[in-house]
């Protein structure tokens, strides 16, 4: 069976913030971030550092 995860934006801040975002690559066998997660990320403050 194939695991599709659907990704919020919480999860993928504190991961990214922590430096382990790369676990989400390693635990689905697909992911999706909608539009409107990916917005939320890249108007975050020009303070955080985002990796992803």
């Amino acid at each position: 069976m194939t695991r599709c995860w659907v990704i919020d934006a919480s999860p993928l801040i504190l991961l990214s913030k922590i430096g382990q975002v790369e676990l989400l690559h390693e635990l689905p066998d697909e992911m999706v971030i909608p539009t409107g997660v990916a917005k939320e990320i890249l108007q975050g403050a020009k303070n955080d550092v985002m990796k992803l």
